[in-house]
């Protein structure tokens, strides 16, 4: 009977593990249809797009979760350092510890259970804001480009310059392409494999205009300036949805998330309480009614909250 609070613990991290993996599913499906109407939009104004273009769009693939842990903590700006690990195994083991000296096993392990998905969580919020950051930097980057490219500047002169002067975290991201483009990659090679690395799918679309401009010509100042005008109309737009949404955001995830608290303080504090519910017919039915609710509950407060 000790294994059922930890099996009711594990049971509480597969729901908020799954409540993270499917929220980052509807993102990447809201990606998907980002990239096609920007496609439609850029294509209306007259920007060529490759069909190798078209197909990473649609499929979504270069742009998707990372395909690793470093480039997971790449995409957050964290560097795998030392520091970073010890800092790490000291959020997440540390309460964890203190509970298994000072009250009882499974009072850890309900620590562990809660801090290992709270700091992936963390991490995840840090990978958002960051892609949000360098969104909203895109625009004033191809501004700056058109600018230099208006005073006589060639494409790859101005983006070297409009890069030098553009601030973090999208300088460290166009510097990357910058030194791949000086062993000898072409620079719409150079930003396509920057773009899949950080899942940054605007950035993969000025590749796509900066290959047109470098193979076939034409006036890419007045595409990329097209381009920059639609995009920050378009941060304008996500950031009013994303205000006016905020309330109804934030009581989705307090609703959804304080049952699993209140379920892992009961397992830490009074397991006996548990199993005598799980020993009894009656509190067995309570407990898995309870946990169909809690899954069912998560999912209609996800669809609400994706009514933005």
């Amino acid at each position: 009977m000790a294994a059922i609070p930890a099996l009711v613990a594990a049971a509480l991290l597969l729901v908020v593990l799954g409540m993270v993996a499917w929220h980052l599913a509807v993102r990447t499906a809201r990606r998907q249809a980002s990239a096609r109407y920007v496609a439609r939009q850029l294509q209306r104004h007259g920007a060529s797009i490759s069909a190798e273009t078209a197909r990473a769009e649609t499929s979504g693939h270069w742009y998707g979760s990372p395909t690793g842990w470093n480039n997971f903590l790449l995409r957050a700006g964290i560097r795998p350092t030392r520091h970073f690990y010890a800092t790490l195994t000291l959020r997440v083991f540390a309460l964890p510890a203190a509970l298994l000296a000072l009250v009882n096993p499974t009072a850890a392990l309900a620590a562990l259970v809660l801090l290992i998905p709270l700091n992936l969580l963390f991490i995840w919020m840090r990978v958002s804001r960051r892609h949000r950051k360098i969104i909203q930097q895109l625009p004033d980057f191809l501004e700056m480009v058109v600018r230099m490219m208006t005073v006589g500047n060639s494409l790859g002169a101005a983006f070297q310059a409009a890069s030098d002067r553009t601030e973090e975290p999208l300088r460290e991201i166009l510097g990357q392409a910058r030194r791949a483009g000086s062993v000898g990659v072409e620079l719409d090679v150079a930003l396509r494999q920057t773009a899949r690395l950080y899942g940054i799918y605007e950035l993969y679309l000025v590749a796509a205009i900066v290959g047109v401009a470098i193979r076939v010509g034409g006036r890419t100042d007045h595409v990329l300036e097209r381009m920059s005008a639609f995009m920050r109309d378009l941060t304008q737009a996500r950031n009013e949805l994303v205000a006016m949404s905020a309330e109804t955001r934030l009581s989705a995830w307090i609703l959804a998330l304080l049952p699993l608290g209140l379920g892992a303080m009961i397992i830490a504090t009074n397991e006996v309480l548990i199993v005598g519910m799980w020993e009894d017919p009656v509190g067995r039915k309570l407990l898995v009614g309870a946990f169909a609710l809690q899954v069912l509950g998560s999912f209609w407060l996800y669809r609400l909250s994706k009514l933005e």
